[in-house]
């Protein structure tokens, strides 16, 4: 894979992973909790990111490998718990571009009534994965514009509503209670809280499009975390101040349903305002794309996997490690259509799940490489071993959190990983014996500056 991507790029990948999560799918913990329990479950979000992004940083500039956090886990735990790691980033990168996708399809329908949401999601893929298929500088490219475009549109969102939020507004739901509903209502706000940060891990899986990995990665890490937080406490507050926290927190689509309250029907804001969250959806869809397609190309490269899914074309971009995991992202968005209601509440919390297993197997990673490995780190996390620690511990408690309201994920989840452990046993295991983990990772070290 070519190496074309320098901080801004990375930084634009890093945030448009995330982006969509502004423009939907944040909102529902704010019914269950109020405005300032909702607070409370972002700070915890907030916290669990800050720790882990630092982590990572850290990791990713060590190794900077297309694997991301498998690659991490091999080297510090062996090939299964690698393996299982990288099934759980898959797991989570594959199953959150179908939500996306039928959001993506709901926003059209709406605007285009005539236009079935399968249809657009069908249409998505289609086209991102044609793009992802045309080389990295493309995808990238056309990535950082997509989530410039969403920003300034929450940008726009926050300068225009700020001014008419109301105190009564914010608080609707408690009177003013910190935890009106109890530690009921803040546990089921939390997977909601961390679909603001959702997917920032995946920014390592770019590694092998990096310039400068070594240099850049941490760089491009922390600049999109500080970015989202912002956005994070922005959208939150404005929204809730502006359509209150009843009707904000069951809305399909928040941030217009806040317009229509807080400034009108037809309010000038309310069309680019939908417009654009598409393209905020798309970015999210785009970014993703390239993180499973990276990881499911380490993946077979090393040889868990079958091999062909490795194969480059003459742009350097890994056909079938696109073209594969996105039909069966389409199949579950195909599913979502089929079954409205709880299919999209469930595959968010399915990729929670997914996001969950994999950060706890990471910031153990962590914790051991600090222990066991001498590697050369470019960066360093502050506290040494302290974030990795804080990201695990609060990974314990967002794990639970994420199956409380949809139990079927855990089934689900479960599945996937015997599916793959079969895989392993029958298949990876054999061609991955006697290879060390330095010799496996070996293409790491090529990005050092």
């Amino acid at each position: 894979m070519a190496p074309v991507a320098g901080p801004f790029l990375l930084w634009g990948l890093g945030v448009g992973y995330v982006i969509s999560g502004d423009f939907y799918g944040w909102n529902a913990g704010l019914g269950a909790t109020g405005y300032l329990g909702y607070l409370v479950a972002l700070g915890f979000a907030a916290v669990l990111y800050a720790a882990l992004v630092l982590a990572i940083a850290e990791l990713s500039a060590a190794l900077p490998h297309a694997g991301g956090p498998y690659a991490f886990c091999r080297l510090a735990m062996g090939r299964l718990c690698g393996y299982l790691c990288g099934v759980a980033v898959l797991l989570e990168y594959v199953v959150a571009p179908a939500a996306i996708a039928t959001a993506i399809g709901a926003y059209v329908n709406v605007l285009v009534p005539s236009v079935p949401v399968l249809v657009s999601a069908a249409a998505v893929y289609v086209v991102c994965i044609a793009v992802h298929l045309m080389g990295a500088e493309l995808s990238l490219s056309l990535e950082l514009g997509l989530t410039t475009l969403a920003l300034l549109m929450l940008t726009a969102f926050v300068v225009v509503a700020f001014p008419s939020i109301t105190t009564e507004r914010l608080l609707q739901v408690g009177s003013g209670e910190v935890f009106p509903k109890g530690a009921g209502g803040l546990w089921a706000a939390l997977p909601s809280a961390a679909w603001f940060f959702l997917a920032i891990e995946g920014l390592p899986m770019a590694a092998e499009e990096a310039r400068n990995a070594r240099r850049d990665l941490p760089v491009a890490l922390m600049a999109s975390f500080a970015t989202l937080a912002v956005a994070a406490i922005c959208v939150l507050t404005v929204s809730a101040g502006l359509g209150g926290a009843a009707a904000v927190g069951s809305a399909d689509a928040p941030l217009p349903t806040a317009v229509r309250i807080g400034l009108g029907q037809n309010h000038w804001l309310l069309g680019p305002l939908s417009l654009v969250g598409l393209a905020g959806l798309l970015a999210s869809f785009q970014g993703i794309i390239l993180s499973y397609s990276r990881l499911t190309f380490a993946l077979s490269r090393a040889g868990y996997i079958p091999g062909f899914l490795s194969k480059l074309n003459g742009r350097k971009a890994p056909v079938w490690a696109i073209v594969v995991p996105g039909i069966a992202s389409f199949s579950l968005a195909s599913l979502c259509a089929a079954l409205p209601g709880q299919a999209i509440p469930t595959l968010v919390s399915l990729s929670v799940f997914g996001a969950a297993v994999s950060y706890i197997l990471t910031m153990a990673a962590a914790i051991l490489l600090r222990r066991r490995r001498d590697l050369h780190r470019p960066f360093r996390a502050p506290g040494g071993s302290a974030a990795a620690w804080i990201a695990l511990a609060l990974s314990v408690v967002l794990l639970p959190a994420g199956l409380r309201e949809h139990p079927v994920a855990l089934v689900l989840g479960a599945l996937v990983f015997g599916l793959f452990l079969l895989l392993y046993f029958t298949y990876g295991r054999a061609r991955t014996a006697g290879v060390f983990a330095e010799e496996e990772l070996g293409s790491a070290g090529r990005n050092e500056a």
